[in-house]
């Protein structure tokens, strides 16, 4: 185990060294909330959270459910959102993330003993972390969106973050993938190749991708009033620096190859 904790480091180090740069101009396109609506349905949301923190970790976890008795919908989108911890059918949300978390506590004192014997933290941050939220971020008579957001750090030159995106129709409380909504991922792809590099790269000068077909309509993405807007992560498309970047097209853009059916082209277009 001791050999695969230097390996780890020791790549992350390297992959450090090699794409270092200066940090993007390109700021993250800022989450959208939607202004009620006299058709939404009144949803309350309760927060369960589990954590602990010393001087050899920190872990943190938050979810936020929707909260509303005997609704089929709002029952199969909690049941989803569970899914995320590997537990779909729980009842006791509390009690998950209680057992998550005492979970990676014996896992964290058990790499930070190996680190601290292995020496590591004489260069590095000493302290390991582990955090994740899901949380509502909005919702209209339409559909609700939940934004998922990571960070760990297990040793090494830096730690690592995400973001994720999961829409689910208010009609039936099912996730709204790429399949349900595009009618041809292939034409969307496109577009967002050609607009999204040309944009990005004209605010960060010496932005270049690891490869260009790494950049395609994916099932990571959230919507705004007049935008489909995707997310990438650290280092699935280019250097670590620069960050996790947004490519927006316009629902005009997108409007050929949404499926008139689909809850995300009746909010944009109207039924």
């Amino acid at each position: 185990m001791k050999k695969n904790f230097k390996s780890a480091i020791a790549l992350l180090s390297a992959t450090m060294l090699i794409f270092c740069c200066n940090q993007p101009k390109h700021k993250p396109t800022d989450e959208v909330y939607d202004e009620p609506e006299e058709t939404v349905k009144e949803i309350s949301f309760d927060t369960y959270s589990a954590g602990d923190s010393n001087e050899a970790y920190l872990i943190s976890l938050e979810v936020m459910l929707p909260e509303l008795e005997n609704d089929p919908v709002v029952e199969n989108i909690r049941r989803d959102i569970m899914g995320i911890f590997n537990v779909p059918n729980a009842n006791d949300p509390q009690t998950v993330l209680n057992r998550q978390l005492q979970q990676k506590k014996v896992e964290f004192t058990e790499m930070h003993s190996e680190l601290v014997g292995d020496g590591f933290y004489d260069d590095y941050v000493p302290q390991l972390e582990d955090r994740l939220t899901v949380l509502h971020l909005s919702h209209n008579k339409y559909f609700m969106t939940y934004v998922l957001s990571s960070y760990g750090y297990y040793g090494g030159a830096h730690g690592g973050g995400g973001k994720g995106y999961r829409l689910y129709d208010m009609a039936t409380g099912n996730q709204i993938t790429e399949s349900g909504f595009l009618t041809n991922k292939s034409a969307v792809t496109n577009l967002l190749r050609t607009k999204a590099l040309k944009e990005y790269t004209n605010e960060n000068p010496g932005f270049e991708v690891f490869d260009k077909d790494n950049i395609t309509a994916k099932e990571n993405f959230f919507v705004t009033p007049d935008s489909l807007i995707y997310q990438f992560g650290e280092y699935e498309i280019a250097a670590y620096c620069y960050g996790r970047p947004t490519f927006r097209l316009h629902k005009n853009e997108v409007k050929p190859y949404t499926n008139p059916e689909s809850p995300i082209y009746k909010y944009w277009f109207g039924e």
